[in-house]
């Protein structure tokens, strides 16, 4: 535009480069006017080819013009922690699949080899430490057992069962997967703290 000419005659660089513009616009270098739907296609396949980390991912896609009609989509989108779940939204999981196919041994896989320490019952005790800090998380909108579902769900496993044991006003939480049974004890005062106290314990031993 005459405009960027103008910058060039007055203050002599040899190049303008367009930083957060580009975040809001991915096209903003073409010629043509680009939908934003098809910017946004090409930019998340570029993602996915990198292997682009979830937390720019995230970013990016938050500040994307014309994605989302209210903020809620946008979050409903960006609140997942498995990226093929924010790629399957743009219809782009089997591109997905197709090219983290490679990428090393499934889930399920490397699930199965894990070593657990197994209970005389059947049951597989977790052991975590958790502080005050962690159990004021489980308070949040997002908390270790919704995230925990949803990891499961985008990796073929079942969906999760929960409940809790009482002993003397004390709560243990269980957790199911499949076949396995998995066990958090601790000093818990309600049904709720025991089941996100054994959800939260399984993602940091697995994952």
């Amino acid at each position: 535009s005459s405009g960027i000419n103008a910058e060039y005659g007055e203050t002599g660089v040899d190049g303008i480069m367009i930083a957060r513009a580009a975040w809001h616009n991915p096209a903003i270098f073409s010629k043509e006017s680009v939908p934003a739907s098809q910017a946004a296609e090409t930019f998340l396949k570029r993602c996915i080819d990198y292997e682009c980390p979830l937390n720019i991912l995230k970013y990016t896609i938050g500040k994307l013009q014309g994605l989302f009609t209210s903020t809620d989509g946008c979050l409903q989108v960006t609140r997942h922690i498995e990226p093929r779940l924010i790629y399957k939204h743009f219809g782009l999981a089997d591109y997905y699949d197709k090219v983290t196919e490679g990428r090393g041994s499934s889930v399920q896989d490397e699930f199965q080899k894990s070593k657990r320490q197994k209970l005389g019952d059947g049951h597989i005790l977790l052991t975590e430490q958790l502080t005050p800090t962690i159990l004021q998380t489980f308070r949040s909108t997002v908390a270790p057992r919704q995230i925990l579902n949803q990891w499961l769900i985008a990796n073929g496993f079942s969906e999760p069962s929960y409940w809790t044991v009482e002993t003397n006003k004390i709560f243990t939480g269980y957790l199911r997967i499949d076949n396995d049974t998995f066990v958090m004890e601790g000093d818990f005062k309600n049904k709720r703290t025991a089941i996100q106290a054994v959800a939260y314990a399984y993602c940091m031993k697995n994952h």
